[in-house]
C-alpha cells in the first residue's frame, strides 16, 4: 500500500485495502473485458466485493456497517476497484452517495428504514437522480440557484407527490432506492430544493431504455426516470428548506472528489499494461522501455498519476477535518474537489493516449485492454458538470481571496 503514503495510517483500513487489491487482481482482472458485455460476470465480480464488505463500508456499525469514515480510505478503495473496472467502483459508490443526504441530515426515519438492507450480504444499488432533459448540468451549477429544476414535489397532507423526469442517473431501473433532486417551488431558489427518497416499485415510478454507451456498458446502468404522481411519506425528505441545498452541494463535491481516484484507477492499470508491454518488445538490441524516448513517455505517465494521486489524497484529508476546512459543499472544498477531478481526468486521458502511441495498433485492439480504459474514463470526465463547470467552480473560489489580499 505504499502508493497511498502517509495519507492512510489506520492498520484496519490498510488491511482492508490489501484484501480488496488481492481480490481485484485474482478474481476481477481476468474478467475485465467480460464486464463490458456479460451481466453474469458483473454479478460475480460485484458479489465478491459485497462479501468483502465494500457495500457497507461507509455505514455505521449500528446498522451492520464497517464504519469507515476516512475520505482518503474511501477514495483509495475506489481506485483499487477501478483498476479493473471503474463502473464496478461506481456501482458501489452510489449507495453511500444516495444515502449521504439522509445521513447528513440525521434523518433517522430514512436511515433506520433503508440503511440495513445496504449492510446485508445481498448485492444492492442506489441512485441519486440529478440531471434533467432540458437543463443538463445546470442543476449542479450553484449560480443557477436551483431555478432550472423542473421535477416538482408538492406536499399533499402527509405525502410528497413528485412529477417530472430525470436523465442519465447511474443505477436507474436497477436501484433499490432513489434520492431525487426536485423543487417544491422554483421561485424559492435554493430554499425550494428538496432531496426526497423514493423506494423502488413505488407506483408512478418508471424508466426508459438503458443507454447504449461507449464505456461502462454493463457495470453502470444509465436510463431516464419518470415520476408520474409518485407518492412517498413526507418524512422521506432528507432535511428541509435550505438544508437540502447544502446537502446536495456536499454530494456534488463528494462526487467530484471520488471521481479522481476512479479515473486514476484506469490510468494505473494502463501504466501497468504499458510497462509490461514495453519490456517484452525490443528494437536496437534492447527492450522498448529502455530507450530514452519511450522511457521519457512512460515517466510522464507515472509522474502524472503520482501527482494526481497525491492531490486527491491531500484533498481527502481536508474532507476529514471540517472544523478547519469547512463542509465539502462550501466554496473552498468544492474548488479543491473539482480540481482533483479535472486534473486526474486530464492525466488519465494523457496516459491512455500515450499508451496507444507506444503500443501502436496493438493499443487500439481489445486484447490489450487500453481501449477499454480510454472508453470507461471518458464519461468520468463528462459527469457532474464536466471539466468546464468544474473549472468555473475552481476559479470562482479564488476571487474573494484575490480581492482580499
Amino acid at each position: 500500500m505504499k502508493r497511498y503514503g502517509e495519507f492512510i495510517t489506520s492498520e484496519e483500513d490498510l488491511a482492508f485495502l490489501t484484501t480488496i487489491r488481492k481480490y481485484i487482481d485474482k478474481e476481477v482482472m481476468p474478467l475485465r473485458m467480460q464486464l463490458d458485455e456479460d451481466y453474469a460476470a458483473f454479478e460475480k465480480a460485484y458479489g465478491g466485493l459485497v462479501k468483502l464488505g465494500v457495500q457497507k463500508r461507509g455505514f455505521s456499525p449500528r446498522y451492520g456497517g464497517l464504519g469507515i469514515r476516512s475520505a482518503a480510505t474511501i477514495c483509495a478503495i475506489s481506485e483499487e476497484i477501478s483498476r479493473a473496472d471503474s463502473g464496478l467502483s461506481l456501482h458501489s459508490l452510489i449507495i453511500p452517495w444516495c444515502m449521504a443526504a439522509a445521513m447528513g441530515a440525521r434523518n433517522t426515519v430514512i436511515m433506520d428504514k433503508f440503511t440495513p438492507m445496504f449492510c446485508e450480504d445481498t448485492p444492492r444499488c442506489g441512485c441519486l437522480a440529478i440531471t434533467e432533459p432540458a437543463g443538463g448540468c445546470n442543476i449542479e451549477d450553484a449560480a443557477e440557484q436551483g431555478l432550472t429544476i423542473r421535477t416538482r414535489a408538492k406536499l399533499e397532507g402527509d405525502e410528497w407527490v413528485i412529477n417530472g423526469e430525470k436523465m442519465w442517473p447511474s443505477g436507474a431501473s436497477v436501484a433499490d432506492l432513489y434520492c431525487v433532486v426536485c423543487t417544491t417551488d422554483p421561485g424559492q431558489k435554493e430554499e425550494g430544493v428538496a432531496l426526497i427518497y423514493v423506494p423502488k416499485d413505488t407506483p408512478g415510478l418508471s424508466f426508459g431504455k438503458p443507454e447504449d454507451k461507449m464505456g461502462m456498458r454493463v457495470t453502470d446502468v444509465n436510463a431516464a426516470i419518470y415520476f408520474d404522481n409518485v407518492r412517498v411519506p413526507k418524512e422521506y425528505r432528507a432535511g428541509g428548506p435550505g438544508i437540502d441545498w447544502k446537502l446536495f452541494r456536499n454530494n456534488v463535491s463528494w462526487g467530484r472528489l471520488t471521481s479522481a481516484p476512479m479515473t486514476l484507477g484506469n490510468a494505473q492499470a494502463v501504466l501497468e499494461i504499458i510497462t509490461e508491454y514495453t519490456a517484452t518488445r525490443s528494437y536496437g538490441g534492447k527492450p522498448v522501455r529502455n530507450h530514452s524516448l519511450q522511457a521519457a513517455m512512460i515517466a510522464d505517465m507515472a509522474i502524472g498519476i503520482e501527482s494526481a494521486r497525491a492531490y486527491y489524497l491531500s484533498v481527502a484529508t481536508m474532507f476529514n477535518n471540517r472544523k478547519k476546512y469547512g463542509s465539502p459543499g462550501d466554496d473552498f472544498l468544492m474548488a479543491q474537489a473539482s480540481a482533483t477531478k479535472v486534473y486526474a481526468c486530464d492525466v488519465t486521458e494523457m496516459v491512455c493516449n500515450r499508451a496507444m502511441e507506444l503500443m501502436g495498433s496493438y493499443g487500439y485492439v481489445r486484447e490489450y485492454h487500453v481501449e477499454k480504459y480510454l472508453r470507461d474514463s471518458k464519461i468520468i470526465q463528462l459527469w457532474l458538470g464536466g471539466g468546464q463547470l468544474a473549472r468555473l467552480d475552481v476559479v470562482q473560489s479564488y476571487y474573494p481571496y484575490i480581492m482580499d489580499r
